[in-house]
């Protein structure tokens, strides 16, 4: 006796016939009659009466329907609980991810190396501005996510949170698609030599600084229209409507549809990393300490 036996009695005593239980379980009439069939066999016992417009249970039947839905409800419960106690061994952490800060470069990582923290189970929470705070999104961190995908190339930054390095975003140049720059496989700070540049204030980022030295050292003809902070999707929305190239990073390429981002050629690149912070609790220490030790094997 199986499962599947117990389940095709119950749907043949819901229906009354072989063929319409067939019907609901997509196989043949005859396939369901087999079944019951071998069940009997295996019970030696009549479970129903055959007739010509279909079935009926016998006595027999009748008895041991109860006790077959009972043995099915106890093992749908038994997987259940059972599912849930796999689910409570695991440490959930939780990963904030937006349009700014994708958590893709970890998510690349995690496909690879989730058979080796098994203890872990990630869980991918969508990230609200923290409008009032300097940080924006990096302010989430400990609030409504235990680490995100960031850059970590300021001070306070670095002095706030702990960063676990993964690599390096290039600085591109996003162009309306009508510019033409767009039509540039490349673009050189002498490319912009007489036209406006939208950047982030000083003091925000330290490679963009240096991106700015250069500028004002070697290029002054470049006119820097700073914006009010971080980028936002607002900035994103007036390097469109006023034409006017943006300084950009890799994850942000795609970022607006009317945006063609143009590597930007320059030795300056921007280090990224998982962000936590500095006190994230021991579920999220650990998680950290494995994944370092599996990136630096």
């Amino acid at each position: 006796m199986d499962i599947t036996q117990l389940q095709t009695f119950i749907r043949v005593s819901e229906y009354g016939s072989f063929t319409k239980a067939g019907e609901q379980s997509f196989i043949s009439g005859t396939a369901i009659m087999k079944q019951i069939n071998r069940l009997e066999s295996e019970l030696n016992l009549q479970l129903f009466v055959r007739t010509a417009t279909g079935t009926k249970l016998t006595i027999e039947g009748e008895t041991f329907l109860p006790y077959a839905k009972q043995i099915l409800n106890m093992l749908d419960t038994a997987i259940e609980e059972t599912r849930k106690s796999a689910i409570n061994r695991q440490n959930i952490i939780t990963v904030g991810t937006s349009i700014l800060h994708p958590a893709d470069p970890l998510m690349e990582i995690w496909k690879k190396i989730t058979t080796q923290m098994s203890d872990f189970q990630i869980r991918i929470v969508q990230l609200q501005e923290d409008l009032q705070s300097q940080n924006r999104e990096y302010a989430m961190l400990g609030k409504t996510c235990d680490l995100i995908v960031g850059t970590f190339d300021n001070t306070t930054l670095k002095q706030s949170f702990k960063a676990l390095k993964l690599g390096q975003y290039d600085f591109s140049i996003a162009v309306r698609s009508d510019n033409p720059l767009a039509k540039l496989s490349e673009i050189s700070f002498a490319d912009l030599n007489n036209q406006a540049l939208l950047s982030v204030p000083l003091g925000i980022s330290d490679t963009n600084d240096q991106l700015r030295r250069v500028i004002t050292k070697n290029y002054p003809k470049i006119q820097i229209v700073e914006t009010t902070g971080r980028y936002d999707m607002d900035t994103f929305n007036r390097a469109v409507a006023e034409n006017i190239p943006l300084i950009t990073v890799t994850p942000w390429k795609r970022i607006h549809p009317n945006l063609v981002s143009i590597p930007l050629k320059t030795n300056i690149h921007v280090p990224y990393g998982i962000l936590t912070t500095k006190l994230p609790g021991s579920n999220v220490d650990n998680f950290m300490l494995q994944l370092n030790k599996i990136l630096n094997k």
